[in-house]
């Protein structure tokens, strides 16, 4: 057999394409391509249409649980502007019940005892401050839109007491003696010409002699009531 050179040429080139391919299937194995019949592809188009049903069903919760987070926050809007409101309806019960120190603008009052009189008189009482005196200036002043009253730095509410214990008066449960401050935070000028009138119960201490001198005051404060009050009797009705 006789071989030229041509055939030589091929047979050797033919032997290291064989070289050249075998390595690079070596180096570079092929993944056999994977073929499904046709149960496994039933199988997985099953599986992938339960795996889109399940992401259909956790968009739908969290669409859900947006609404949710989405009506919490405007009902803690909503109970925040309840909270506020009720705050503020408290701050003015506070402000109005008498347990807040308070100031403002108002009427001061001084009232003490007809000092010039003695033992032997006959009108001796009228020289002398009584708490009934005291209770009816403080009537002529929330008539006349006094918001806050206080006697000798007793502050007085709905519930105080003036009474009379000899030759002291009680406020309070509290003794005070003559001479006697009357401080009302209101209009100074409504408040002046009220206890001004001829039928106010200061012209009739005035009438009697008594010490008697009002001022104007820009700013007058009041303590707040300090005791705590138990009710005995009363109930809130059901």
């Amino acid at each position: 057999m006789k071989f030229n050179i041509k055939d030589i040429f091929l047979l050797t080139l033919g032997i290291l394409c064989g070289v050249v391919l075998t390595s690079f299937i070596i180096t570079f194995p092929f993944k056999p391509t994977l073929i499904l019949t046709y149960v496994e592809f039933q199988k997985k188009t099953l599986e992938l249409t339960q795996l889109k049903d399940e992401i259909k069903s956790l968009e739908n919760d969290l669409t859900l649980l947006k609404n949710k987070l989405e009506e919490y926050q405007n009902s803690s809007k909503v109970n925040q502007d309840v909270l506020n409101l009720m705050k503020k309806e408290l701050d003015y019960v506070k402000l109005f019940s008498g347990y807040e120190d308070v100031e403002g603008p108002g009427l001061k009052i001084i009232i003490d005892d007809n000092r010039n009189y003695s033992f032997n008189d006959d009108n001796i009482l009228d020289y002398i401050t009584h708490n009934s005196d005291i209770l009816y200036v403080i009537f002529d002043l929330k008539n006349a839109g006094a918001e806050a009253i206080s006697v000798n730095g007793k502050r007085i509410i709905s519930t105080s007491e003036i009474t009379c214990e000899g030759p002291v008066i009680k406020v309070n449960g509290e003794y005070i003696v003559p001479p006697f401050e009357i401080l009302a935070i209101g209009d100074p000028d409504a408040l002046y010409f009220a206890m001004t009138m001829p039928e106010s119960k200061i012209k009739e201490l005035q009438y009697r002699q008594l010490y008697v001198r009002m001022t104007k005051e820009k700013k007058i404060y009041i303590n707040g009531f300090k005791k705590n009050i138990i009710p005995k009797y009363i109930r809130i009705t059901k």
